[in-house]
């Protein structure tokens, strides 16, 4: 037997509190659905305009090949799918306070929600392991040479859209009081809901969040063994604090082959995961609540609310790269005041061409 949940839109649920009367439990509040509009818009705004900022000075530095520089391609894209099928439907909802759409339109919409979360997660967890890869295998890495298609990116994507599929037979245009249609979830009695709320915490924050964490201190263990233990990995051929000089271009490497541009990296990925976590986790909090516990729910308010800052974390990478990007920096800083005629040199190496050592060699890098 189907169950019918009620009025607060979620990427993966559509409920608060049980509707077995018909009546909304929880009315709608026009001052607050005022204040979600409003930030909702500038959300999308801000995430839309940052996201396609930083993608397009991105594709026109693809002949740099710089790796770090993919997966912040692809973040970017990920963000922008958050933007325009999580934020933006949202909006609309807000708007109309009901999504009158057909039942494709409705499934399809509820699948590229959960595709762009999935994506935004599991790009961070490919960065992620990129950067365990480069400073704790590093030969691995330099065996495996260069390769057209990078690997953990495209898992991440065929993960994100094979994990999504539940979403088109959970979802579907339901007729939630009588002659009133609305994009809603059924579930199985009485534990669909429950076990697919915390399925997909699971599946996007808490196993990933598992996994970025044991990678970044495998990391930072790497990183402190060689800066500060001084350990020779080869008598008569390292010794502490040496630096060999560049190669074929190749940025100069310490004796632990940590580079500061692969320190800077990993700095830049801790950020985004921590950004994050912060931003998501206490939305995946509400809905595990609202899911275990259907006699004390969260009001449709709070809900909302947990959703602006969740989708905040779309607003926030573009610019944490573009902080630890210098080349990027001034790209964007030059587009931003391309009244200012600023002038860049043509045919120049970016300062952070150094961010290599991935699972995708580019041509440049260790």
């Amino acid at each position: 037997m189907g169950m019918e949940m009620s009025e607060t839109q979620s990427p993966f649920t559509s409920f608060s509190t049980n509707n077995t009367t018909g009546v909304d439990p929880d009315p709608r509040n026009p001052y607050v659905a005022q204040w979600n509009i409003a930030l909702l818009g500038l959300i999308f705004g801000a995430a839309t305009f940052g996201n396609t900022l930083v993608l397009f000075t991105l594709l026109r530095r693809r002949k740099h090949n710089a790796l770090m520089h993919t997966f912040m391609i692809h973040l970017c894209l990920a963000d922008l799918v958050v933007a325009f099928f999580q934020v933006l439907p949202q909006l609309i909802w807000d708007i109309v306070d009901r999504l009158q759409s057909p039942d494709f339109l409705c499934r399809s919409l509820r699948y590229l929600q959960v595709v762009g979360m999935f994506a935004s997660s599991y790009m961070i967890v490919a960065m992620t392991f990129d950067r365990h890869q480069a400073i704790c295998r590093p030969m691995m890495t330099f065996k495996k040479g260069s390769a057209r298609w990078n690997i953990p990116v495209c898992l991440a994507w065929v993960a994100s859209a094979i994990l999504s599929l539940p979403q088109i037979f959970i979802f579907s245009r339901t007729e939630v009081r009588p002659g009133v249609y609305d994009c809603w979830a059924k579930f199985v009695e009485p534990w669909g809901a429950k076990a697919y709320v915390t399925w997909i915490t699971l599946a996007v924050l808490i196993l990933p969040a598992m996994f970025i964490t044991t990678c970044q201190v495998l990391i930072f263990r790497e990183i402190h063994h060689s800066l500060y233990m001084g350990t020779e990995r080869s008598p008569g051929t390292r010794r502490k604090g040496k630096v060999f000089g560049t190669l074929n271009g190749v940025p100069p490497v310490s004796d632990s082959g940590v580079t500061k541009a692969m320190s800077k990296t990993v700095r830049m990925t801790l950020a985004i995961v921590l950004i994050y976590v912060l931003c998501w986790t206490p939305f995946f909090i509400a809905q595990l609540w609202t899911a275990w516990n259907s006699g004390s729910s969260p009001s449709n308010s709070a809900i909302q609310i947990l959703m602006i800052l969740a989708s905040l974390n779309s607003c926030t990478n573009p610019w944490i790269y573009t902080i630890f990007s210098s080349s990027v920096s001034k790209d964007v800083h030059a587009i931003l005041c391309r009244g200012c005629k600023t002038k860049q040199r043509k045919n120049s190496l970016p300062e952070d061409s150094c961010f290599t050592g991935s699972t995708s060699f580019p041509k440049e890098s260790l």
